[in-house]
């Protein structure tokens, strides 16, 4: 048994935080009848690309947000849209919506016009929310963090702020709305409650990991502004070096963290007590006394060579991994952080596995993301449709 079992959500989300926010409850056994728009969703045009050649099933970033799910094309443009999003909406537990304010009214996807269909939790993922002057801009990744508050921080004094990489952020976001359609959902089982969920993503950021949280606190409460060190690293050692094969990241700025990273080192010059003193830790020079020892000795072993001895002496030292590393890992392969996956045309690829693990009702991988349109014929039918009136919604174009 899946612990999501019995639960269906109609998901008319896109890109990525909503797709990975259902991703989520699909992987852990809830129904999830993925409704995309006439050409698919955007993330279809993601790389990165399986064997680097493009194509609308061979996004790596759909292919991993959309395990376990089922795909419906619907245009909700067309006339005969309204009867297709009422049956399909009868059978949902939840529903999960990430179209902008002004879209969701054009496309009767609105927590007003969906919960007069059904009276359940309605999920909607937006950027500022459905109501006040910001609720119809857009949003990107780097807009999102930026505005998240703590990109002022990330970096160097004397260069522009940073990001986190990549799609982190929209991750975050997906991952929390999770947890919020969670906690619709169990409200609804338990005292009947069906409600609208907002999940707008900026808001979101204000109440998330890398500092943002505290650092808002830290202004409410005591007026103080985070600003860019003028340095990347602190104290006497920190930040990422080169060794013989990658790097190695390394927190050794002061107290105990640097006495490890000089036991491993083991040159005789960090003998002398200076190198304890707070003076000598806040000072540039003996930053680069320390230095000239410690570049020669870490360029002369490997990662796996400095993290060993890292373990020896209990010194906080990670080496910094690649894609290939990861994958080749035997730790991490014997405790299934990859699987394979079995997709209809493109045959078996790897794919990432659980995040978590439930003892009694684990998660599990069923099937790959769906072909766009995979399923809208046999969805149909569960619904109640008779094959002539979905022969004609194919006609009409309302369906695909």
């Amino acid at each position: 048994m899946d612990a999501l079992e019995g639960l269906t959500v109609l998901d008319f989300t896109s890109h990525i935080a909503g797709p990975y926010a259902t991703k989520l409850l699909a992987d852990l056994g809830a129904r999830v009848i993925k409704v995309e728009r006439p050409g698919g969703d955007s993330s279809r045009g993601l790389g990165p690309w399986l064997g680097d050649t493009p194509g609308i099933e061979r996004s790596g970033t759909y292919q991993l947000l959309n395990t376990n799910k089922e795909s419906v094309v619907l245009d909700l443009k067309k006339a005969g849209a309204g009867t297709v999003l009422d049956r399909l909406t009868a059978v949902a537990d939840l529903v999960v919506t990430s179209s902008p304010p002004a879209v969701a009214e054009r496309l009767g996807l609105t927590y007003e016009g969906l919960s007069k269909r059904k009276d359940v939790p309605i999920l909607e993922i937006t950027n500022f929310g459905d109501t006040g002057p910001y609720r119809d801009y857009q949003l990107s990744e780097t807009v999102l963090y930026a505005m998240g508050g703590e990109m002022w921080s990330h970096g160097t004094a004397d260069r522009e702020p940073l990001k986190l990489g990549g799609s982190a952020t929209l991750f975050q976001c997906g991952a929390m709305g999770a947890v919020a359609a969670l906690g619709a959902v169990t409200a609804y089982e338990i005292h009947g409650i069906g409600q609208r969920v907002e999940l707008p993503l900026f808001e979101v950021q204000l109440n998330s990991v890398d500092r943002r949280s505290s650092a808002i606190l830290a202004y409410r409460f005591g007026g103080r502004v985070n600003s860019r060190p003028a340095s990347s690293g602190a104290g006497l050692a920190g930040g990422i070096y080169p060794v013989a094969d990658g790097y190695v990241e390394v927190t050794a700025s002061a107290g105990n963290y640097w006495k490890r990273l000089a036991e491993m080192i083991g040159d005789p010059l960090f003998d002398d007590p200076k190198w304890t003193d707070p003076r000598t830790q806040a000072n540039p020079a003996a930053k680069e006394e320390a230095d000239a020892v410690i570049y020669p000795w870490m360029l002369s072993h490997t990662r796996a060579e400095v993290w060993a001895e890292a373990r020896r002496v209990h010194a906080t030292i990670a080496p910094l991994f690649t894609g290939e590393d990861i994958a080749n890992d035997p730790v991490f392969r014997e405790r299934g952080l990859w699987t394979a996956v079995e997709h209809a045309t493109l045959g078996q690829f790897p794919m990432l596995g659980r995040p978590y693990q439930l003892e009694k009702t684990p998660w599990r991988l069923r099937q790959a993301a769906p072909m766009l349109g995979e399923h809208t014929r046999s969805v149909l039918t569960s619904v109640g449709f008779a094959p002539t009136e979905i022969d004609d919604l194919y006609g009409e174009g309302v369906v695909g």
